[in-house]
């Protein structure tokens, strides 16, 4: 299927949109006001991107499944942990050299969530792995709704979706934080990627509709982001309501228009992994190490998105091929052997 192309595409614009969102704190940071202003925390929806990415992807593999893979939820563990633990411990000698990271303090950390993702409430040490948990709760509800009859996989989703819309209405103030991520309103988005996938044939006939949607996503995001900066990302119920559009429309537009695209888009793709958990760290560092130097050139945030982005694409493919494809390729070994394939 073609489209498996266009989704390697989709996951590299999505963490390369991220990387763009921290790029800007970067500026802020270490080389006072940041060229284009608080409009640039847009990039912020690169992760509403990937959940519906992840969302298709998931239903578009298993939709057809008699049942839960013998090696589904270890597939998906492997997938998830291992380069994880990696650049979690790489964070943490970050916090023993430089004592904070590039946007909060070291001693906010919680080591629960830092090492099993479990939900806490707070943010795992290396900061972009809170979007991993609500990757690993979408995979683990997936994978229960595998057990049920093919008829039944459908409606039992819908229920999922309608009661989170149900509580995104309610509120969830004062829920523990485990409870919060059983009907976060990002379910909606894992949901959304799914319907692309189910009416996939449907959705290909109306994609000027989703090219409508994506543009009116990004005015309207862009429009969020200029007014209310990083503040704007605390509700995530405004938040979703905000983005959907948008991070619906580009998976939406993408996969119906087929676009050509040079080689190195779908490279991006297969590096999103690496660099979507590296880049905090190879900003964190570089910014530090070229600020002196680039706030004394002209163009300095020009050359601020230049560099940094360059940098952290660079490191996301070196990190690609010597330490995320080893890793990958034993954890299917052992996950071969346990379960005889």
């Amino acid at each position: 299927m073609k489209s498996i192309i266009e989704l390697q595409v989709l996951r590299g614009l999505a963490v390369l949109m991220v990387v763009f969102g921290h790029v800007h704190q970067a500026q802020e940071r270490f080389m006072g006001p940041a060229l284009l202003g608080d409009m640039a925390y847009i990039g912020f929806a690169g992760v509403d991107v990937f959940f519906v990415i992840s969302g298709f992807i998931i239903h578009h593999l298993y939709r057809q499944a008699d049942g839960p893979d013998a090696g589904y939820f270890l597939k998906r563990i492997n997938r998830i942990y291992p380069l994880y633990w990696v650049y979690t411990l790489a964070a943490l000698g970050g916090y023993m050299v430089l004592g904070d990271a590039l946007n909060r303090d070291g001693d906010t950390v919680n080591w629960l969530n830092s090492v099993t993702l479990f939900p806490t409430g707070n943010l795992p040490m290396l900061s972009v792995g809170w979007t991993l948990t609500h990757e690993l709760y979408f995979y683990a509800v997936y994978g229960l709704v595998l057990f049920l009859p093919g008829r039944l996989r459908l409606p039992a989703l819908a229920a999922w979706g309608a009661l989170t819309l149900v509580f995104l209405f309610l509120g969830r103030s004062g829920w523990p934080a485990w409870a919060a991520l059983m009907l976060s309103p990002f379910n909606l988005l894992f949901l959304a990627g799914i319907a692309l996938a189910e009416g996939f044939k449907w959705a290909e006939r109306l994609k000027w509709i989703a090219l409508g949607m994506t543009l009116a996503g990004l005015a309207l995001g862009a429009w969020f982001t200029g007014t209310f900066g990083l503040q704007g990302f605390a509700q995530v119920g405004v938040r979703v309501t905000v983005f959907a559009p948008l991070s619906v429309g580009i998976v939406w537009a993408l996969l119906a228009f087929k676009p050509r695209l040079p080689a190195i888009a779908a490279r991006l793709g297969d590096w999103s992994y690496s660099t979507y958990l590296s880049h905090i760290l190879v900003l964190g560092v570089l910014a530090r190490l070229a600020a002196p130097v680039l706030t004394s050139l002209p163009l300095t945030g020009v050359l601020a998105y230049v560099l940094l982005i360059a940098a952290a694409l660079v490191y996301g493919a070196v990190s690609f091929y010597l330490i995320e494809k080893p890793l990958l390729k034993l954890g299917r070994g052992v996950i071969g052997k346990l379960t005889g394939r």
